[in-house]
Formats: C-alpha cells, structure tokens, sequence
C-alpha cells in the first residue's frame, strides 16, 4: 500500500481529505504543520511515496516550506524522492503554481 504525508494545519479538512486519499488505497499519514512533517521525514526516510502540502493562505512562505520539505527528503538519501504535491484550497494564479512546478512539485486547486 503506499503512503501519503498529508500536511493539513486545518483538522476537519485533513480529516476529509484523509479519508478520500484512504478510500482510493492510500494510507495517510497526517501531518499539523511543515516543521512536523519535516521532522517526519528526516527520522522516517522512507515514510511516504507522496507529500501533500494543502496550501491555505497566500500570506504563509510556501514556496520556502516546499524547499525545506524537498531538502529533508534529500537528506535522507532516497533513491527515488516522494512525489509532492501541493494542494491549494483557492486558486493562487498562474505564477505561484508555475513556481512550485519549477521547483519540482504538482499544483492542483480544490476550486
């Protein structure tokens, strides 16, 4: 089964989104904050295939976060690195998911 790490700071919609990614075969594993899911990732190597980080608000420093979730999966030495994906609950513009695709990562809005 593989594994999502889910960085959700809102509860009832981790629960929500966690129970849709369980439904699809997935198995979750939630994370409140980014320096959680960093530290998820530096002791548990090989916790996840994919990393969700639900971005809520544009005033937070995502793309910062991305980059330090990206180097703590590095650190780790996988051979091949989770997916990540950053999920938006609102649609941020064309630039701000081009900047995340450039680093890498998927952008997807819930809208």
């Amino acid at each position: 089964m593989n594994s999502v790490l889910l960085i959700d700071d809102d509860g009832a919609h981790a629960e929500r989104l966690g129970t849709i990614l369980a439904q699809r075969g997935l198995a979750v594993i939630r994370a409140a904050d980014a320096a959680g899911a960093v530290k998820t990732l530096q002791t548990n190597p090989h916790i996840c295939e994919i990393v969700i980080l639900v971005v809520a608000e544009v005033s937070r420093p995502w793309l910062t976060i991305l980059c330090d979730l990206q180097e703590a999966a590095r650190q780790q030495a996988f051979l091949e690195g989770p997916l990540f994906l950053c999920l938006s609950k609102r649609e941020l513009g064309v630039e701000f998911q081009l900047r995340i695709e450039r680093m890498g990562a998927r952008y997807a809005c819930e809208e």
